[in-house]
């Protein structure tokens, strides 16, 4: 753990982009009233409410504002502790402490999904990876209520968790008898009554039609979706596919491993408008339980030199996507430092008009940063070509900004109706 702080606490050097500014501005307004049905209702919320992971906002929101660096320490102390999980799972399936923690090293150290722990906004797959993790645990304890309640939880986190199910029934399968002489297959019915209904509201009811959350169930998207997720493993073209061999191995933990990594990635294969590397995270921890589990049929020191192989490619890696991250950052603060400056000073103005925006903003983010600057919210920040815009600049007075993205400069200026005739 020490060494996953030592190689990403330049994470605290970055910033909110747009997702991230959009959930502050309105997630610390929400109270356990808002969060109480959604947390405990089995129907899919229309408006992409995620209880488990919008916690996170309200809470940060609420105690430190726009102040970032706070902000990261609960996403280490989640990927840390997501680590130690995989390590109890993984010892759970009777593999040797030593390679188990070796794998425990690999997904922590790893920056084939590294959005997940560097970048708020992730943490929805962070979470659902927690109570993933947990709910497979307890179900190994024979702690079915509990197992439940965690499954429920990571759900609620992100849909991703949907086919955990599956998981479970994997682990069932192989490993149920071990300890009560017999599987219990029965008591995964909840699980599975769960999944399939939120699967089928998924998407029968998806109010994204035609649109990059839209699931396509074609062969098109799998020729996206499957070279992007099978270059994720370690951060090379189809490296992927060098878990396939595994799978020719009798052995049952290899096999558990690999299913959790097919069936966390199955979803996402149809999704080739979204394709993020944090939503990596969940199947890497599969793949890491079948590494661990095949690399235990060898010497440690074998296992060991391989990581240490491998540990300068990823280190190199990780540092490549490191820099471009605090690169979009340091737009971020700047556009956000400037816009602030320009708020206290005149804040009277409630409405923006503005053309251009820093790196990767889109709308809600350049609306969600002019509700965050003047405390507020519903205040409206309108493009300048669109129908919205152009009505304001004719019939109120508005902050008119332009964003210099050669000189990362933010000019804002009072424009009132009488400027246009």
């Amino acid at each position: 753990m020490l060494a996953f702080w030592a190689l990403n606490y330049r994470a605290y050097d970055g910033y909110f982009q747009d997702d991230e500014l959009d959930n502050l501005s309105w997630g610390p307004s929400l109270g356990l009233a808002d969060y109480a049905p959604a947390l405990l209702s089995p129907l899919v919320p229309q408006n992409n409410f995620r209880p488990t992971g919008h916690a996170y906002f309200t809470l940060m929101g609420r105690a430190f504002g726009l102040d970032f660096p706070p902000c990261m320490t609960p996403v280490f102390v989640a990927h840390c502790l997501n680590g130690l999980l995989l390590f109890f799972i993984i010892r759970r399936l009777g593999i040797p402490a030593w390679h188990a923690m070796a794998g425990a090293a690999f997904f922590l150290l790893s920056g084939s999904a590294m959005d997940a722990y560097w970048k708020p906004m992730y943490v929805f797959d962070l979470f659902c990876t927690t109570f993933c993790l947990l709910s497979i645990l307890l179900w190994a304890q024979r702690r079915w209520v509990l197992s439940f309640v965690a499954y429920w939880l990571a759900y609620k986190a992100k849909e991703l968790a949907v086919m955990l199910p599956f998981v479970l029934l994997a682990w069932e399968w192989w490993f149920g008898d071990e300890q009560e002489g017999r599987k219990r297959f029965l008591r995964l019915t909840p699980f599975f009554v769960a999944s399939l209904s939120f699967g089928l509201q998924g998407i029968l009811h998806n109010p994204n039609k035609d649109n990059e959350y839209t699931f396509r169930f074609n062969l098109e998207a799998l020729k996206i979706t499957i070279p992007f997720y099978a270059g994720r493993f370690l951060m090379f073209q189809w490296s992927g596919l060098l878990l396939l061999p595994l799978a020719l191995i009798r052995d049952r933990r290899i096999w558990f491993g690999l299913a959790g990594a097919v069936c966390f990635v199955f979803t996402l294969l149809f999704l080739p408008g979204r394709l993020y590397e944090a939503y990596a995270y969940l199947p890497l921890a599969g793949a890491t339980i079948a590494v661990a589990a095949a690399a235990s049929r060898v010497s440690p020191l074998w296992f060991a030199a391989a990581l240490v192989a491998w540990l300068p490619f990823n280190v190199t890696e990780l540092r490549a996507q490191q820099r471009e991250k605090l690169r979009r950052d340091d737009i971020a603060y700047v556009f956000m430092s400037q816009l602030e400056r320009w708020v206290a000073q005149h804040p009277a103005i409630k409405i923006m008009v503005y053309e251009g925006a820093p790196g990767e903003y889109h709308d809600w983010g350049i609306e969600a940063a002019w509700n965050l600057t003047h405390q507020a919210q519903g205040l409206p920040a309108l493009f300048k070509d669109s129908e919205a815009g152009r009505k304001a600049l004719q019939t109120e007075t508005v902050a008119y900004a332009t964003w210099n993205g050669m000189a990362r400069a933010l000019v804002v200026q009072i424009h009132s109706p009488e400027a246009t005739k």
